[in-house]
């Protein structure tokens, strides 16, 4: 095998003995303006000046960590953008800027040598491509001078490899995209008119907030002159200005009175699910993102970690509960109007209930996002969403966006918002016509459900796919460009069956309330078992799918991605239903829990907002990390409560608001507002 030169390029670049290697690399750059700053730096750094040694100290020197698969050097970023040579003239200008630039290269060794390397890699890893990152591929950050172009970029790199490492092949790969330096911001249009916008909000919210104090303080004086029982100023006009009063939406969050109908254990599962789904993104971001030990994952592919892996499964918890809410619900609303139900006005009010607090977040990712933060990988991570947004923002509003430009996702979870309004948009007929109909709508629903749960097996079948979506590294860099994520993982007709069972189990419990049913020992304890097998069985089962020996077989996936999920919803539907029909004991105590009936207020801000933190926590990593389990459970922690206080925010400034909207248009039409959950 060919010598592979370890000295670093500390050593090799020392500039007072070995000046004609870097002179050679500077005669390979043509840019004239490039040249010339770089000479600068060379004699800068003969001089020990401060700026020269800031760009020298930020590259990364030889690859460490390099046979272990270690595909990240990013040097210092910060060090390098933060550089300045300054004139020594009165005006003090700024003569040479520190530029950073992040370099794609692919290293094409002979094969004794690539043998070499694989050797000293995880055997896991080994075992299973899907699961290890391509060997021949380092990212490389350079500190450059602002006047050098990203091809004057790419030329150093290669150039520097090749005076380290004898290689078969070298590409170097650097776009403009990839090179970053302190800037001033630019406040284009968009920032100008979002920015208004919010503003002019806010300050409404806050006059609203000092007219319902007067109101309170003017109805104390009432009360106090005994005549409470005057309706004072209870006029649509006032209700209006209290649903955006800072007191009346934070009044709501807290508010924990139980339903009539006992359905405070859905806030316990909304809640808890959130939490792990939360964590399933924050597993997919970190596989994704700079890691140092890149056989971390394999350690994680474990049972106990499969409510992370699996936690798509969690996402049809959603569906679910969705189904269920909305077919008890509208049941119970059908008997109260004796059938009269205006389609129109349930699509209406269920579309003011999800859009606006929805179109402050694509508003911000179009406009404000990509100036918040910086570090080598912002532009490419932060910069894309930016494009996807501002390419396909039309079609998240009319939540088409999982069938129509997925290839421009904007905002990766944005998808199950269209799924479930494409699910609540047929569900009333299925609901009418077994409220009218009895029979004949038991038997549609069941049709619906049966050819829902064959399609995605057969779909899953015939194209090859994946059971579920498989947590492994290199495809999660990008979730929103994941062939499985993309064509199948996202679409409303591989999700709709647990709509389809939320509706079945909607209707079961619609019937055992009527009729005061409750269950014997014997019913509880059987349900239970077969429950807890039922969960736990689809929930673990994960691993096997991530397991380095699994082979990858059509008719098993096509098996698993079908039945798994049916499992699933079966066990959540089952806790459901024993705990709406108080039939559950201290499980329901749990799950409604005062805390968590405030917390699943928040769920909807919650999901809307996470996308955005875990993006931007990913472009701002600045350092390769080498993971451990319980440093994960700090940053997953961080990330929660990152995304809870921001939605805390969300909620109380735009969604609650609009919900009290909600409520006063139903409430005038004379419906129940049922479509809040």
């Amino acid at each position: 095998m060919k010598e592979v030169k370890t000295s670093s390029i500390g050593n090799k670049l020392n500039l007072q003995r070995n000046l004609e290697t870097l002179y050679e690399i500077l005669h390979k750059i043509q840019n004239i303006r490039c040249k010339q700053a770089i000479e600068e730096v060379i004699h800068g750094l003969i001089n020990k000046e401060k700026w020269a040694l800031q760009i020298f100290d930020s590259i990364p020197k030889f690859p460490s960590g390099f046979l272990s698969g270690n595909m990240y050097h990013l040097g210092n970023f910060q060090e390098c953008i933060s550089t300045r040579q300054v004139n020594q003239t009165e005006d003090d200008s700024v003569h040479i800027k520190g530029q950073y630039c992040l370099a794609n290269v692919t290293l094409k060794l002979q094969q004794n040598e690539l043998e070499f390397i694989e050797a000293f890699h995880n055997k896991e890893s080994k075992e299973n491509p899907r699961g290890s990152f391509d060997t021949n591929l380092i990212y490389w950050g350079i500190c450059m001078p602002l006047t050098c172009t990203h091809e004057d970029a790419e030329i150093f790199v290669e150039e520097i490899f090749s005076s380290l490492i004898h290689f078969n092949h070298l590409n170097v790969s650097i776009r403009e995209n990839d090179c970053y330096y302190e800037e001033a911001m630019i406040i284009s249009t968009g920032h100008i008119v979002y920015g208004s916008i919010v503003a002019i909000y806010i300050l409404f919210v806050a006059v609203s907030t000092i007219l319902h104090m007067r109101h309170i303080q003017k109805r104390k004086k009432l009360v106090s002159y005994n005549i409470e029982n005057l309706r004072y100023g209870q006029s649509t006009f006032l209700d209006v200005i209290q649903s955006f009063s800072l007191i009346q939406t934070i009044k709501k969050i807290l508010y924990t009175k139980p339903t009539e109908i006992n359905l405070e254990c859905i806030c316990g599962i909304k809640v808890l699910s959130m939490i792990f789904i939360l964590g399933g993104h924050s597993l997919l971001f970190i596989f994704g993102s700079p890691v140092e030990n890149t056989d971390f994952a394999n350690e994680m592919y474990s049972i106990e970690n499969s409510l992370y892996l699996n936690s798509p499964l969690l996402v049809d918890t959603f569906l679910l509960v969705s189904g269920f809410l909305m077919c008890r619900l509208l049941l119970m609303e059908l008997d109260k109007r004796n059938g009269q139900l205006n389609f129109l006005l349930l699509y209406i009010a269920r579309y003011i209930r999800l859009t606006p607090a929805y179109v402050i977040i694509i508003g911000f990712n179009l406009t404000w996002l990509p100036d918040i933060g910086s570090g080598p990988f912002w532009k490419s991570v932060i910069g894309l969403e930016n494009q996807r947004c501002k390419t396909s923002w039309w079609t998240n509003l009319l939540y088409i966006n999982n069938y129509v430009n997925t290839d421009n996702l904007c905002m990766f979870q944005s998808w199950f918002l269209a799924v479930d309004f494409h699910m609540f948009l047929i569900a009333p007929f299925f609901i009418f016509i077994l409220w009218k109909w009895r029979k004949t709508g038991i038997s549609l629903i069941l049709l619906a459900t049966i050819f829902t749960v064959i399609l995605p097996g057969y779909i899953i079948f015939i194209n090859d796919l994946d059971p579920t979506f498989l947590a492994f590294p290199p495809e999660t860099q990008d979730i929103s460009s994941n062939y499985y994520f993309v064509n199948a993982y996202i679409k409303t007709h591989m999700r709709a069956n647990s709509y389809f069972f939320g509706l079945i189990f909607g209707y079961l419990v619609y019937q055992l309330q009527m009729n005061c049913v409750k269950f014997s020992d014997f019913v509880k304890f059987l349900g239970w078992v077969l429950a807890t097998i039922l969960g736990v069985t689809s929930m673990c089962s994960i691993v096997l799918f991530l397991s380095s020996g699994y082979v990858t077989d059509s008719l098993q996936s096509a098996i698993y991605g079908t039945l798994h999920r049916i499992a699933w919803v079966l066990s959540v539907g089952w806790v459901i239903l024993v705990c709406v029909t108080d039939n559950a004991g201290w499980v329901n105590k749990l799950l409604s829990w005062k805390v968590l009936i405030v917390l699943s207020r928040l769920t909807y801000c919650i999901y809307l907002v996470n996308g955005t933190v875990l993006l931007c926590y990913k472009g701002m990593v600045r350092n390769v990390v080498s993971w451990t389990k319980l440093q994960l459970a700090f940053v997953m922690l961080g990330h929660l409560m990152v995304t809870v206080l921001i939605a805390f925010v969300l909620c109380v400034l735009f969604e609650s608001p609009i919900h009290g909207l909600e409520k006063i248009l139903l409430r005038k039409k004379g419906f129940f507002s049922i479509f809040a959950v």
